[in-house]
């Protein structure tokens, strides 16, 4: 696998919420059907596999919210248009 493409995946588990490796490799098997032990087992092929389902499922996710109702907020505020 590509650094570029560890590093894209990374980010994507990232706005996922799956912060560890169980939560990651239990996705990866779900969405691409490999079972991994170790992140050196994915091929560049399956990175690019993961990637396109993984892109596609933070688009559809719903958002996160932390909350704090000025971080969770949708549109700019009059300051963010300063």
């Amino acid at each position: 696998m590509y650094d570029s493409q560890r590093s894209e995946i990374r980010g994507l588990f990232g706005r996922l919420g799956l912060t560890t490796a169980r939560e990651q490799f239990a996705l990866v098997e779900e969405l691409i059907g490999v079972r991994l032990s170790a992140v050196t087992d994915l091929n560049r092929e399956d990175a690019q596999r993961l990637l396109s389902l993984l892109r596609s499922r933070v688009h559809t996710s719903p958002r996160s919210t932390t909350g704090n109702s000025w971080s969770d907020r949708d549109e700019d505020t009059w300051i963010d248009k300063l």
